[in-house]
């Protein structure tokens, strides 16, 4: 088994195991509780439904109902205890760890999309290509009727909860473009 194989299953089941370790310490196929979609019109899907094929891991066929793919061709999911997705029309996973906004998983803008692990912020690419790495304080990415505000991250933000929602504060903004590259400019 490759060095990559390897690694992915080792992943799948590191960020699987809560929500699937019923399944996963199963002895055989015959054993395995069977994965349950409750209400397949949600966009929320438990665990089980992430199968590791080779390298990849997959939702398959069975558990979609009627998704959205946006321009680039892919569909966004929101798994319990592993997050939220975009899927291409194959159903392999493409972009893992899109941050939420309001009331569901961040859209793209600019031709990427938000990626929050572990509290750091970067943005993706469609390909599932990381432009600018999950290593900043904060990031925005949004166009609304008055300006248009991204994609920028920010160095040194802190986070704060006003009501509902959280706020970037102080520290020192950037534009990011589609390589990566990173400029000087004002906060939103």
């Amino acid at each position: 088994m490759s060095l990559a194989n390897r690694f992915a299953r080792l992943l799948f089941a590191v960020c699987l195991w809560g929500a699937a370790a019923p399944q996963m310490i199963a002895s055989s196929p015959a054993t395995q509780a069977p994965c349950i979609v409750e209400d397949m019109d949600t966009a929320m899907m438990p665990a089980c439904v992430i199968q590791s094929r080779g390298a990849g891991l997959y939702i398959p066929r069975k558990y979609w109902m009627h998704p959205s793919f946006n321009r680039y061709g892919l569909a966004v999911f929101t798994i319990q205890s592993f997050g939220n997705v975009y899927i291409n029309r194959n159903g392999r996973i493409v972009i893992r760890d899109v941050a939420w906004i309001d009331n569901g998983p961040d859209d793209f803008h600019h031709g990427v999309v938000r990626i929050n692990r572990d509290g750091k912020w970067g943005f993706a690419e469609p390909s599932g290509r990381m432009v600018v790495p999950a290593k900043y304080s904060c990031a925005t990415n949004f166009r609304d009727q008055f300006q248009d505000y991204g994609p920028l991250v920010c160095v040194g933000c802190r986070m704060e909860r006003r009501g509902e929602y959280e706020s970037c504060l102080g520290g020192q903004w950037f534009h990011a473009d589609s390589h990566g590259q990173l400029t000087p400019a004002h906060g939103p």
